[in-house]
């Protein structure tokens, strides 16, 4: 068995932080170019966090707190669940395809959450937002933990998703 030299936790919290950061960064600057600074955390906290039906009309700073705590919980807790699985993948190489569609799940999760929950939220979303956004995550996600693991890149070298 492997033994590693960082803490799980820590590790999830430092990577769901960047993932959360890229994130928030990548919809600040996008709300930016809009006209509409922060528009995209008072719009789903309004619809998440307050149960506003129709969310897209005001801006609301209480929600944007709210949805930026909710945000990096569920990014750390994200974190974990990655975290847990890279140290799996340097063992077992079907972890590996695990993380594979982890990510996948993680591209098409929130664009079809917004959509079932809300079409004129999600019309403020569109598909190439959402998924630049989830890229830019789950790739300095990944370099985080590429650094962190060389035996995972030495494992992702002999076998890159399992058998």
């Amino acid at each position: 068995m492997i033994r590693h030299h960082h803490s799980l936790f820590s590790e999830a919290i430092d990577a769901g932080f960047i993932g959360g950061i890229t994130v928030a960064v990548w919809f600040f600057l996008r709300d930016l170019v809009g006209g509409r600074p922060l528009a995209t955390p008072s719009v789903l906290g309004q619809l998440f966090l307050l149960g506003e039906p129709h969310p897209v009309a005001r801006f609301d700073f209480g929600a944007v707190i709210l949805y930026t705590g909710a945000h990096f919980v569920l990014f750390v807790l994200f974190g974990l669940v990655v975290a847990v699985l890279v140290r799996l993948a340097v063992q077992q190489p079907l972890m590996r395809f695990a993380l594979l569609m982890l990510c996948v799940a993680f591209e098409l999760f929130f664009y079809g959450l917004i959509n079932a929950v809300s079409v004129e939220v999600g019309a403020f979303f569109p598909l190439w937002s959402v998924a630049s956004a989830n890229l830019l995550a789950l790739g300095a996600m990944g370099w985080y933990f590429w650094r962190k693991h060389p035996a995972l890149r030495r494992a992702l070298a002999r076998e890159p998703l399992g058998a």
